[in-house]
C-alpha cells in the first residue's frame, strides 16, 4: 500500500488543513511551498483507498484537492464521495489536470468538484484558486465554530 503523510491531530485553530490525492510531487512541492507549516498542514495521499479513509475520517480540513491524473476516475469518485458525507458536504474541493476541456470541468461540477483547475505554468493557477477557497473555507469555519455561519458560497 502507497504510504500517506499521516495527519497530526495537535493543530492550532489558525491553521489550514488541506488533503492532496495524487501522484504529482511537483505539485505537491508547489503546495507545500507555498502553504508551509505552521500555519497549513497538507496531508497528501497518492490513493484512492487511502483518500477515502481520509475523507471519511473526523478530521477537520479545509481544502480537497484531487488529481485528474489518478487511475479509474478517482479524482470524480473521490468529489463524490465527499458531497456524499454529511460533514464533508460544503467543504470546497478542486480537481486539478492538465486538459483544458471544458466537458472535463462540467464533469467535474457534476461529480461534485467545486473547480476544475488546468496544471500549468508552474502551477500558478493551482495555486490562485487553492489560496482564494482557503480564504473562503478559513472564514466560514471560524464563523461556523462562532455559531454565525451560512452556506458557503463558493464560485468559480
Amino acid at each position: 500500500m502507497p504510504h500517506c503523510s499521516e495527519p497530526s491531530h495537535r493543530f492550532s485553530e489558525a491553521e489550514c488543513r488541506l488533503l492532496y490525492v495524487g501522484s504529482d510531487l511537483g505539485l505537491l512541492k508547489s503546495l507545500r511551498r507555498t502553504f508551509g507549516e505552521p500555519k497549513y498542514h497538507i496531508v497528501s495521499c497518492p490513493d484512492r483507498l487511502s483518500a477515502e479513509m481520509f475523507i471519511k475520517s473526523q478530521i477537520q480540513y479545509h481544502l480537497f484537492i484531487f488529481d485528474h491524473e489518478m487511475r479509474d476516475r478517482a479524482a470524480f469518485h473521490l468529489a463524490g464521495l465527499l458531497r456524499s458525507l454529511d460533514h464533508r458536504q460544503n467543504l470546497p474541493a478542486i480537481v486539478v489536470g492538465a486538459e483544458v476541456e471544458s466537458a472535463v470541468r462540467e464533469f467535474t461540477r457534476a461529480s461534485g468538484g467545486n473547480d476544475y483547475v488546468v496544471k500549468a505554468d508552474h502551477f500558478s493557477a493551482v495555486l490562485r484558486v487553492v489560496k482564494r477557497l482557503l480564504k473562503d473555507s478559513v472564514s466560514k469555519s471560524a464563523r461556523s465554530e462562532s455559531g454565525t455561519a451560512s452556506r458557503p458560497d463558493i464560485g468559480s
